[in-house]
């Protein structure tokens, strides 16, 4: 920093210089300024990471909980269930539901669903609360173009759907 830029932050303050330097560049955001590494959404993360020994498919995972849904996972679903609704602590079979993932899901977790928790208030939940516990936020940066779709013609978003893989 040459004499002249250290009075210019002595007299003006950091953030005058930065102005003067101009803006930062833009942050890289997967599908609208750089490359999407998970173009069909929810089945690019949900995999079988055999390296890790982690089956996160939604095969795998609707198995496991039509046994019993982990205590954690349960409380997020049922604050985000329609007042009145009881969960019951596993999930109903859902034979076929992998075929297209979250298309299939959304017949009982719609918008205005009474038999399930609305599936964007329970996917929030669950992607984007618990902090340093949460792979969402750790891994994947809880980037919202990692499900949410820009079709930067339109300006639509959409949330693609998929078979699981």
């Amino acid at each position: 920093m040459n004499a002249r830029t250290m009075l210019l932050v002595a007299a003006l303050g950091a953030s005058a210089v930065a102005a003067a330097e101009g803006p930062p560049a833009a942050r890289k955001i997967p599908g609208i300024n750089a490359e999407d590494p998970f173009p069909n959404g929810c089945v690019d993360c949900h995999l079988n990471y055999a390296d890790k020994k982690l089956d996160t498919r939604f095969g795998t995972l609707l198995r496991q909980w039509g046994e019993k849904v982990e205590p954690s996972l349960l409380e997020k679903a049922r604050a985000a269930a329609p007042s009145g609704l009881t969960l019951a602590g596993r999930h109903p079979e859902a034979s076929g539901s992998v075929a297209s993932v979250p298309g299939k899901c959304l017949a009982c977790h719609g918008r205005t669903s009474k038999m399930a928790p609305p599936f964007a208030g329970m996917i929030h939940a669950i992607h984007l609360t618990g902090g340093e516990q949460n792979p969402y936020l750790t891994v994947f940066q809880g980037e919202c173009t990692h499900c949410h779709k820009l079709d930067l013609a339109s300006g639509r978003w959409r949330l693609p759907s998929a078979p699981e893989r």
